[in-house]
């Protein structure tokens, strides 16, 4: 990412200022800019863009709010009526890419498997339907009989008990207590 000043050209002049040389002279020959020392952060701050925002401005016609805008950037609706009818016909022949990419899609390129050909046959699948709400989901569990309850877990169990050792050994007991701590509501 470049600057906003190229440091090489800034120098400071013999009453104190700051001369910035600019890279191709002003219509009226000016070469150097001068400034104090506050009238130059004044302007540089005023490039920095403010927190949390985008990080590319325009300023000028480029705008958003500039009244030229709308003869330079071209317009939403304006660039489809303008196209010709042979042009309308190749964009719609051409896939609309979306930036979102498909689970299929990201299956064969993490693991290399292709989730739409059959093991049995090695046809091609294809999507029929895609349930997106809980209440189809719902009735197509019930229409198979497995009901909306879901999978049942397991309930919790301790770790495995080794056969033959009949008490592991107790940890030693200390003989001081600890120190209390802030949290267990004192100081110690």
């Amino acid at each position: 990412m470049r600057g906003a000043l190229a440091l090489e050209r800034l120098s400071r002049a013999e009453d104190g200022r700051i001369a910035y040389r600019m890279k191709r002279p002003l219509p009226d020959g000016t070469t150097h800019l001068l400034f104090t020392g506050l009238e130059l952060l004044r302007r540089v701050a005023s490039l920095v863009p403010p927190p949390r925002t985008n990080l590319t401005r325009f300023h000028g016609v480029f705008a958003p709010g500039a009244q030229l805008r709308p003869f330079l950037v071209p317009q939403a609706g304006a660039e489809e009526a303008s196209e010709a009818p042979q042009a309308a016909v190749r964009k719609e022949r051409m896939k609309q890419r979306t930036p979102r990419v498909d689970w299929a899609e990201l299956l064969r390129r993490t693991f290399d498997l292709d989730v739409f050909v059959c093991v049995r046959c090695g046809g091609r699948r294809r999507v029929l339907a895609s349930v997106q709400g809980g209440g189809g989901v719902r009735a197509i569990l019930e229409h198979l009989g497995l009901g909306p309850a879901g999978a049942r877990l397991a309930p919790a169990r301790g770790p495995p008990r080794v056969r033959g050792v009949e008490a592991q050994a107790a940890p030693a007991k200390r003989t001081r207590p600890l120190p209390r701590t802030s949290w267990e509501g004192g100081l110690g």
